[in-house]
């Protein structure tokens, strides 16, 4: 299938050329593209061919190749809490788990458990949790908006960058990323087991914040690199902004990359009361500049506080994680609970293009490869580098976690946790070089691309405002999704949405209920007729999921799967630790990933049966045209009414050295008339 475009040729030198998605585009020379601006999005299908939770498994069709997901008890050194029955949890966390589910139609069911040290994050044998006192575990709570929920929940979203399927332990239970306050929170909540976003960070989080597909606001082709003069349309309202329709005060930390050339796309100035970090997509950790890739060597600072420029002095030489994870306790810690908060926290950690690690590169232990499966012994100092940051992001998340408990309002506020895109890879990732790896085993491919590992993403959502937690759940589901699904939670009128036109959908019912289907029966996951690239997912009336890619999607050099380290890549059945932990796993069932039927996107439409092939090794696309044709029709659907690409190129007047080592908004009239911050930020006893 081919989309109707303008290509883009004549690369006119090797340093004006980035490379997106494993495509080559020239940045400087980049034209406009001519499809009509609409935002609406196209019908869907009304069946969903699921069943509730209490369907048995044994319902839903199965293969010998599928997706088995499951939740057993788990008895390990790191102290989890095991299911089953009630158990006590030393260190605060009551978690729950859940039975096993074998296919994305079967939904599991919740064990209520008791805290020992104060949480009671339990649930009552019907699955409702309850807004009881801290410490009492769960009852027949009343749910938000209910006689017993005096104000609206506080919301935390906290967004972890260019993290693999495989870098955190709850998904895979891979020993060598241990992540055990995240997967405790995971376990005590709803595991979003077909959460997708975009493949690469700024299009991942323009979907989230508008809650629109990028191919609809003009952000489907690329990330934003410094020095370019373009970010989300400013007609496009922002989360943020519709929060603060609500009530709620809205904070800012860390990560922007959503467009910094004018103060008007400046968080500050799309709805966030408060922001402090930095504008672009990654930034040094030590000295706070950012050199992306650009078509000469560039640097220049960036970190600032709603939109003042912060000075080195002023943060007493603090690494950049630690900046945001001290400026979220003190924002938590000094909130008004008569007054509910939004907070997006967007931690660079564990980006490629970020450094610093700490103490915790000497944690990681020595480790080996599984062969066959794409071993690269040169490279394991930079997996070391990715283990080391996943343990810092687990230790950030327990921060701010904590400063919730801590302020007496975690039974009132709701934890969002999803990655941006899944983990660079290498050998011959434009993402990787010199850098970290992160693993997406067994999903295929990484961060750019959009086969499952770049697009299939770690989410939970976590409360104790959820009826029905410990357990997965397979409703289809994609970031642009949180906003309305939120903005109900919050006790807003999903009809105020309306006129916005956008394209999430609000699976706050679906996920209060315990079921296993939502509303969403299709997912265009991106459509670029600039780049030329597309994939989309759609359910049957049956349930199963298909999907088509293609187009420019990945070099086709590399159409692989890297195995994680470890004995058994994504199973610790022969560590006698973790002998219990059945993960969240994604079975496929294949020799050491070897293709049934070739999938290469650039010269034909592939197709895959994501519910029997997750790890798409089986390429349907002759053995199954009605369904290659219907889904490549809604493609052209979609791009018909798609918004023009807003991407530009390089603009020479934004190099630092115009601006005393800065980037700054240097479309503006003024840019360097900003102000600086100029007393100390971060006192030194907060270290």
């Amino acid at each position: 299938m081919k989309l109707v475009a303008v290509f883009l040729v004549g690369i006119t030198g090797t340093a004006a050329v980035r490379m997106f998605s494993h495509r080559f585009i020239n940045r400087q020379s980049m034209p406009a593209a001519s499809s009509p601006s609409m935002g609406s999005s196209a019908g869907r299908r009304g069946a969903n061919g699921y069943y509730d939770s209490n369907t048995q498994s044994s319902q839903m069709t199965s293969a010998s190749t599928q997706t088995s997901i499951s939740i057993t008890a788990m008895q390990s050194s790191t102290d989890y809490a095991s299911s089953t029955s009630s158990m006590p949890h030393t260190d605060g966390y009551s978690a729950t788990s859940s039975s096993s589910m074998s296919t994305r139609g079967a939904s599991s069911s919740s064990t209520p458990m008791q805290s020992t040290n104060g949480y009671g994050y339990g649930s009552d044998t019907n699955g409702n949790s309850g807004n009881g006192n801290i410490g009492n575990g769960g009852g027949n709570g009343n749910g938000i908006g209910g006689s017993g929920q005096a104000q609206p929940p506080n919301f935390l979203i906290f967004v972890a960058d260019d993290l693999g399927r495989t870098d955190v332990s709850y998904t895979e239970g891979n020993i060598w990323t241990p992540t055990p306050n995240i997967d405790k929170l995971a376990w005590d909540g709803i595991i979003l087991n077909h959460h997708y976003s975009q493949p690469l960070c700024t299009p991942s989080r323009a979907s989230l914040i508008t809650g629109k597909y990028v191919f609809n606001i003009g952000m489907q082709t690329a990330a934003i690199a410094q020095g370019e003069p373009w970010g989300v349309p400013l007609e496009f309202k922002f989360f943020p902004a519709y929060m603060k329709d609500l009530g709620y005060q809205t904070y800012h930390l860390g990560k922007w990359h959503l467009g910094e050339f004018s103060r008007q796309y400046y968080p500050v100035a799309r709805g966030f009361d408060y922001s402090y970090g930095f504008t672009g997509g990654a930034t040094n950790w030590w000295n706070y500049t950012e050199g992306w890739i650009t078509p000469v060597p560039l640097s220049g600072r960036e970190v600032r506080e709603n939109g003042l420029r912060i000075l080195a002095n002023d943060t007493n030489n603090a690494y950049y994680p630690e900046l945001i994870n001290i400026k979220a306790e003190q924002i938590i810690r000094n909130q008004d609970p008569s007054k509910p908060f939004f907070m997006y926290f967007a931690t660079p950690v564990v980006h490629t293009a970020s450094n610093g690690y700490g103490d915790a590169l000497d944690t990681v232990p020595q480790f080996t490869l599984r062969p066959p499966v794409f071993q690269f012994s040169d490279q394991f100092p930079e997996r070391k580098r990715m283990l080391a940051l996943s343990q810092l992001l687990d230790e950030s998340f327990k921060r701010i976690t904590d400063a919730v408990v801590n302020k007496g309002i975690a039974n009132n506020t709701i934890i969002v946790f999803y990655t941006d895109n899944g983990a660079p890879l290498p050998p011959n990732s434009a993402f990787v070089r010199g850098s970290n790896h992160g693993v997406n085993w067994p999903l295929r491919l990484g961060k750019g691309s959009l086969f499952e590992g770049g697009i299939r993403t770690n989410a939970f959502i976590w409360s104790p405002l959820l009826k029905k937690r410990g357990r997965v759940t397979n409703q289809l589901w994609h970031s642009s999704d949180w906003l309305p699904t939120l903005y109900e939670a919050a006790g807003g009128d999903l009809n105020d949405l309306t006129p916005h036109k956008l394209d999430g959908m609000s699976q706050w019912k679906s996920i209060q209920s315990g079921l296993n289907y939502g509303p969403r029966k299709e997912l265009p996951n991106n459509i670029d007729s600039l780049g030329h690239q597309y994939a989309m997912l759609y359910e049957d009336q049956y349930g199963g999921l298909y999907k088509v890619i293609g187009g420019n999607v990945m070099d086709n050099s590399y159409l692989g799967w890297w195995a994680p380290e470890g004995t058994n890549a994504g199973r610790n059945d022969e560590v006698p630790d973790w002998k219990t932990w059945t993960p969240v796993a994604v079975n496929c069932n294949f020799p050491e990933g070897i293709e049934v039927n070739p999938c290469r996107p650039n010269v034909s439409d592939c197709l895959f049966d994501l519910t029997n092939d997750p790890c798409e090794l089986n390429n349907i696309a002759e053995s199954y045209p009605a369904m290659l044709k219907l889904i490549q029709g809604k493609i052209q659907g979609y791009n018909a009414s798609s918004y023009p690409a807003a991407i530009k190129g390089y603009d020479p007047a934004s190099n630092p050295d115009n601006w005393e080592g800065w980037w700054v908004p240097w479309k503006d009239p003024q840019p360097w008339d900003e102000g600086v911050v100029t007393n100390p930020l971060i006192p030194a006893e907060s270290f």
